[in-house]
């Protein structure tokens, strides 16, 4: 693993750390956790709303792609310049160009959790699609 992945893994567990007392203090609302699988016909898990933790199994070996866009009041994906979510994950990313951020492959068949910071987009709503697969992408 890479020095710029311990940062990122570090900065985003103390982001977590504080978010509840943080969210207490402010009247936000707990955080909310989804637990997801993915689809047979795509390999994707599709969701959109207010999560901020995204909890599945992978099995060992795996890649996992992950898009997250925050959602404006009217439901419309703020513009990529104005996109601030960035997905963690418990797991070790893996570099590619495009779009999604992806992770693997996986260490451990196991449930893994996927976030994103800033803790600041927490509570608002997002679209989120989590895909997996057996090979790594080109």
């Amino acid at each position: 693993m890479s020095a710029r992945h311990f940062g990122t893994m570090a900065l985003a567990g103390a982001c977590l750390l504080a978010v509840p007392a943080f969210a207490q203090e402010e009247g936000r609302s707990p955080i909310v956790r989804q637990a997801f699988k993915l689809a047979p016909t795509d390999g994707c898990f599709h969701y959109e709303g207010n999560a901020v933790e995204f909890i599945g199994r992978f099995r060992a070996g795996s890649y996992v792609s992950v898009t997250m866009h925050t959602l404006d009041e009217v439901g419309q994906p703020l513009p990529a310049s104005d996109e601030q979510r960035v997905p963690v994950m418990d797991a070790p990313e893996f570099r590619v160009s495009g779009p999604a951020l992806w992770f693997g492959p996986l260490p451990a068949s196991r449930p893994y959790t996927i976030s994103f910071m800033p803790t600041a987009a927490f509570g608002y709503s997002g679209r989120v699609t989590i895909c997996g697969r057996g090979f790594p992408p080109s």
